[in-house]
């Protein structure tokens, strides 16, 4: 992986990840962080059908990037984690406590 996306895993030891061991993380921190080189890179690395999985299992992305994925893989929200877990979100209650 590019030295230069080290910046977009601040939180993780960028020298040890394996990009077909971690192409899930990766993928995803590069679409809900990285820029459109970063985006171009994931796109040549990886398959679509990788990058369809990402948006199918991932719970972490970002709203943004969750659409994006939905619409470019024609997938429906219910088929999808993110969409999956706001869904049981209540946020109702940090509204009243706090």
């Amino acid at each position: 992986m590019p030295e230069e996306f080290k910046k977009y895993f601040w939180d993780t030891q960028f020298e040890k990840l394996d990009i077909k061991k971690n192409k899930r993380y990766i993928i995803s921190r590069l679409y809900c962080y990285g820029n459109l080189k970063a985006i171009k890179w994931v796109k040549s690395v990886y398959s679509k059908e990788d990058i369809k999985e990402v948006a199918i299992k991932s719970r972490d992305l970002k709203p943004l990037v969750a659409n994006y994925l939905r619409q470019q893989f024609n997938l429906k929200k219910e088929e999808m984690a993110y969409y999956r877990a706001i869904q049981g979100m209540n946020y109702e209650y940090w509204r009243v406590n706090n």
